[in-house]
């Protein structure tokens, strides 16, 4: 599996640039999703090092965007290797959701 060194996305009217360096970067400024107070309504978190972070989090303080959309989120990291997990159940597992995979 090739992995990319730098991905770009658009959020709003711009475009950014996301690499694994700010990526990992940006775990400073962050709680991890397995830490003693993660967030109850989200489903989709990105492996860096050994902690799960929510993926519009990461990628909204990796690269200051605004408005960062969860399919958006997790493809950028995917496409720099990233491994990206989402917590679901029932039809979440068979349909998926919406928002997130349309």
């Amino acid at each position: 599996m090739s992995t990319a060194t730098e991905t770009a996305f658009t959020a709003g009217d711009a475009t950014y640039r996301l690499t694994g360096d700010k990526v990992r970067a940006a775990t400073a400024h962050l709680a991890p999703a397995d830490s003693a107070n993660p967030h109850p309504n989200r489903s989709w978190y990105a492996l860096v090092g050994t902690h799960l972070y929510y993926v519009v989090d990461l990628v909204a303080e990796a690269t200051g965007a605004a408005d960062v959309r969860v399919k958006t989120a997790r493809l950028a990291l995917a496409e720099l290797g990233f491994p990206v997990f989402a917590l679901a159940w029932n039809t979440l597992l068979t349909q998926g959701h919406p928002g997130h995979t349309g």
